[in-house]
């Protein structure tokens, strides 16, 4: 982050590696100076206007990520579980549970959620001041959100006294806090132990595409459907004509990259949340491996079991300590850090930048969606994914090297 003096355009970022595009630089520009411009690549880097720029350096103090806010989450660390229904939660319906305990109290609750544009869909955050605004904030969705509109409704609400309770990416989570530039006893913040996000114009476009192919636009997209139960990736498309369609994430170009860190934003590869280093008070996730690293918690079936889902709860600071402590609606289960982190990278490095992953960004910029399809259909279904398949089964490790050599992957 730059030194700025007052009266100068500051330099917001080195590299796009260096924003995460979260929006509060331009949300806390008091004279509008700052647009969240989309690149050839579908993902959002703010642009200054230097004819209207003051060099207030607003911006650049509102700078969550590059100010490095944040701390070293000091536990207690849980498996978790809502109480509740917890079938259109991704895992065990953590947020659905406290967001529904603070809203009937009063409170309001922030979170993603999608919004019909034409054909497609984008995701953006949203305020939910009642139960029935609140089940398009749950499930997961694996695509950058806009964020940075709701900074200023976040901050009204506040001042005006309301409970808050705001979800996202850590490094969203991280922009809120440095857009108010103070801390608010009212607020509670809930970030998400995350694997990296791919830009919203490139899910747009895809969602676009299955619409296309299925001959009904898509209104709804849930990437964690649990007609199969937690842990069984599939996908739920709700089309416009009432018929709803599932298709494994193997299945998914857009799904099956996302898992293999092909589509993700710069910053996401040198993220500094990607630890025990948090933004939130809180960090939920899934507690993927909970059967292997602590089996004991399965016991209670009644409220933990690998149908329904299990989360993972890590409770950063004593904000987060004195909210879990007032609310009744967890089933809780004390466990160590290490039990959650083997079971999620994210909580232990970055997501690992791929070597194919500027292939598939340099597709989507010279081609659209159609290009990345066509490249991956090629590259990882095609004859040669299932020679490289067909060669680990029988082949030593050196002729594997020399068969991919071969191959040119």
């Amino acid at each position: 982050m730059s030194t700025v003096k007052r009266g100068e355009v500051p330099t917001l970022f080195e590299s796009p590696s260096h924003c995460c595009g979260c929006g509060a630089c331009a949300a806390a520009c008091p004279k509008g100076a700052i647009t969240m411009s989309e690149g050839m690549d579908g993902f959002v880097l703010p642009v200054i206007n230097s004819d209207l720029c003051i060099g207030c350096g607003a911006c650049t103090r509102a700078c969550g990520l590059n100010r490095g806010i944040g701390s070293n989450s000091v536990g207690p660390f849980y498996a978790a579980a809502g109480r509740d229904d917890v079938s259109e939660s991704a895992s065990g319906g953590v947020f659905g549970a406290v967001a529904r305990e603070l809203i009937s109290a009063g409170g309001v609750a922030y979170g993603a959620a999608y919004e019909r544009e034409g054909n497609t869909l984008r995701v953006l955050h949203r305020r939910a001041a009642s139960i029935d605004e609140l089940p398009p904030l749950l499930n997961s969705k694996y695509v950058q959100s806009d964020v940075g509109i709701c900074f200023a409704d976040v901050k009204a609400d506040l001042r005006e006294g309301r409970r808050v309770l705001f979800c996202g990416t850590p490094c969203q989570v991280a922009g809120l806090r440095g857009f108010l530039g103070r801390d608010y006893e009212n607020l509670n913040t809930v970030d998400l132990v995350c694997h990296g996000v791919p830009s919203g114009r490139m899910f747009a476009d895809c969602v676009e595409s299955y619409g296309k192919q299925l001959g009904s636009p898509v209104v709804d997209f849930r990437f964690r459907c649990k007609r199969e139960g937690w842990g069984h990736s599939l996908l739920l498309l709700l089309l416009e004509d009432g018929r709803e369609v599932t298709i494994p994430a193997a299945k998914s170009p857009y799904y099956d990259m996302f898992l293999n860190l092909k589509t993700l934003r710069d910053s996401c590869y040198r993220c500094p949340y990607a630890g025990r280093f948090r933004a939130g008070d809180l960090t939920i996730g899934d507690f993927w491996g909970v059967e292997v690293n602590r089996p004991d918690v399965l016991k209670d079936a009644e409220k933990f079991n690998q149908m329904k889902g299990v989360s993972c709860l890590l409770v950063n600071n004593d904000r987060g300590r004195e909210f879990i402590e007032s609310s009744n609606v967890l089933d809780l289960y004390p466990v160590d850090f290490d039990d959650i982190a083997k079971g999620n990278d994210q909580l232990r490095h970055p997501s690992a930048l791929p070597k194919d992953r500027q292939l598939y960004i340099d597709a989507y910029v010279n081609g659209g969606w159609g290009a990345v399809e066509r490249l991956y259909k090629k590259r990882e279904r095609g004859v040669a994914f299932y020679a490289k398949k067909a060669a680990r089964a029988v082949l030593p490790k050196p002729a594997i090297g020399v068969l991919k050599k071969a191959l040119g992957k």
